[in-house]
């Protein structure tokens, strides 16, 4: 089943004067979502899974968040055997000065097409608790397989601006042996509106990732290097990462 990771992206300071955007229907949705999974018979067979982790850095959508300090996840789903699942991740991060979290909650429903490919459909919302002005809830589509995966994401107000922004990425792994997996993923964020906002393309950015993936029963060491263009349109606050860069972590899955 393909499931939703965030990953995050660096939001900018809500301005005093911006009012509280009201509910949206996505959001009503993803309510909905989790409503009908909560009131599933209790026979019903629900698998819990998930993972903890800490990164190096954290990045999303070939930019990283904030300060490149190290950023503790936790990553929660609930997957109902009729196809319908629900999780939630958050992450650690800067936003200039003020820490807090990245959360990211999602629901939406999974089928399988054949005995090694399947598909999934779904929303989330993403909130920064130092920053409620960059939330924003988006709605995916995707398939995957034994080791390939692709997801197309929409967001009709991309980090709380007036911005209409797709993201389409492909993400693999090869096992080299039972004890090394070579992982790869590549990303392209296209801006479907006209009008340039902090950290939101004028146009188009891609991101590349490549690296190894080392399993030690439930636990995962990863190392990769990552590149994204640099197009210089970054979010105040924050410092200058580099476009190439570095990046390691591991994780333990339960």
């Amino acid at each position: 089943m393909l499931r939703h990771l965030p990953p995050g992206a660096r939001p900018q300071l809500r301005p005093s004067n911006q009012p509280t955007r009201r509910r949206t229907v996505t959001q009503r949705a993803t309510v909905l979502l989790l409503s009908a999974l909560a009131a599933a018979p209790a026979a019903a067979q629900i698998d819990i899974s998930g993972s903890v982790a800490l990164q190096s850095t954290y990045t999303f959508r070939g930019q990283a968040a904030g300060e490149s300090n190290p950023a503790p996840q936790l990553t929660l789903n609930l997957d109902d055997a009729s196809g319908w699942y629900v999780g939630g991740f958050a992450s650690g991060m800067h936003i200039g000065d003020n820490y807090g979290y990245k959360l990211q909650g999602y629901a939406g429903y999974a089928q399988r097409l054949n005995s090694v490919q399947s598909w999934d459909a779904g929303c989330n919302q993403i909130t920064y608790t130092q920053s409620h002005f960059n939330d924003f809830h988006e709605c995916y589509a995707g398939i995957s397989g034994e080791r390939t995966s692709a997801r197309l994401s929409y967001a009709p107000r991309y980090l709380g601006f007036r911005a209409k922004v797709v993201y389409g990425e492909i993400s693999s792994f090869y096992p080299i042996d039972p004890r090394f997996n070579l992982i790869a993923h590549a990303g392209l964020l296209y801006n479907l509106s006209d009008g340039v906002w902090p950290g939101i393309p004028a146009r188009a950015r891609y991101d590349v990732k490549l690296g190894v993936a080392i399993p030690f029963g439930n636990w995962t060491v990863q190392l990769a290097r990552e590149h994204s263009s640099d197009d210089g349109l970054r979010y105040h606050s924050y410092p200058v990462h580099p476009a190439k860069a570095w990046t390691m972590g591991a994780s333990y899955a339960f």
